[in-house]
């Protein structure tokens, strides 16, 4: 089996793996119509849909099922789709996606009312690397921006927009920076305040004020508390899968700080990685997952006819819930 190595310490290649990962993807800055992705949206309207798929395209009846306003459910619909908890159908309607039947499927899913720390990362995983979202892309997915604050992330965000196909407002720029920032802190939460989003628990994004006032956000390396080996084996088999086609093997650097890896995603250090790495290669996938690692060469390869379809997404047929 062919093993993928590149010369990750040379700035020229970060800069084609780069451009060739920013190629793949049609930033989006708008469609959450100013509202984050909310508390108990997503299963709502997961359940929901199951029973009624054109529901979404109906909006009185959506709005009265719901319980919510027409702005908000057009909100809701972006972020199911955004999320892969529900897709769209040629028939105009939508069914369950690949992270809606893992996480919220009734007899299947892993967290059907999303509880747990470990179902909002695979949300996470999927906003930064399948969504498009350009915020996302710029802090998470491509790792740019580790310490920034707002004025920053939108001259970052303003930068990508350049080179839209049509110029994009600065009230457009500001508000997707709003909503990047509210979905992963927020600095006061009250106990039964539904209007705050998940993926603040994740606690990614941390804020602390300079000497000028400033407030300055800061996305640093840290312990990723709830992240689990199931989720991080999802990530990996897809990024593996995103790369060079035809390849099964990545180069372990490349795991973890190259654009959409689960190490920029994730925000691993290089001694998490290869924990996580070897902990699958010797449990879950290991008959599907090696870690090369030589005097010149650190590689993961991964067998794609081995892989276990309970690590994969995007499948139609579940394998039983593993013990």
């Amino acid at each position: 089996m062919a093993i993928y190595q590149s010369n990750w310490n040379t700035e020229t290649s970060r800069n084609n793996e780069l451009e060739q990962y920013l190629m793949t993807i049609a930033d989006r800055f708008s469609g959450h119509e100013s509202f984050v992705c909310r508390y108990g949206w997503l299963p709502k309207a997961y359940q929901a849909v199951s029973v009624t798929p054109d529901l979404l395209k109906d909006e009185e009846r959506a709005m009265h099922t719901l319980g919510i306003g027409r702005n908000m459910l057009k909100s809701l619909q972006f972020w199911c789709e955004a999320t892969g908890v529900l897709v769209p159908t040629t028939g105009h309607g939508h069914q369950p996606g690949p992270v809606g039947r893992k996480l919220l499927d009734p007899k299947r899913g892993w967290d059907q009312h999303l509880e747990s720390l470990e179902s909002l990362w695979l949300l996470h995983w999927r906003l930064c690397t399948r969504a498009a979202l350009a915020a996302w892309s710029e802090v998470f997915g491509e790792g740019r921006l580790v310490r920034f604050d707002r004025q920053r992330l939108i001259t970052a965000l303003a930068q990508r927009a350049a080179v839209s196909a049509r110029p994009l407002a600065t009230s457009t720029l500001e508000q997707h920076a709003a909503i990047f920032l509210q979905s992963y802190y927020q600095a006061e939460r009250n106990g039964d305040d539904t209007s705050w989003c998940p993926l603040q628990d994740l606690a990614l994004l941390r804020a602390a004020k300079e000497e000028d006032g400033r407030i300055v956000f800061n996305t640093g390396l840290r312990t990723p508390i709830g992240l689990s080996q199931r989720v991080f084996a999802i990530a990996l088999i897809e990024f593996v899968a995103s790369c060079e086609k035809g390849l099964s093997s990545v180069d372990f650097h490349r795991l973890l700080k190259g654009a959409g890896s689960p190490g920029a995603v994730f925000r691993l250090d290089e001694f998490q990685l290869r924990a996580f790495v070897e902990n699958l290669a010797q449990g879950p996938l290991r008959d599907a997952l090696r870690f090369v690692d030589t005097s010149d060469t650190q590689s993961v390869v991964l067998q794609r006819n081995r892989i276990d379809p309970y690590y994969l997404l995007e499948t139609q047929e579940e394998a039983p819930i593993h013990a």
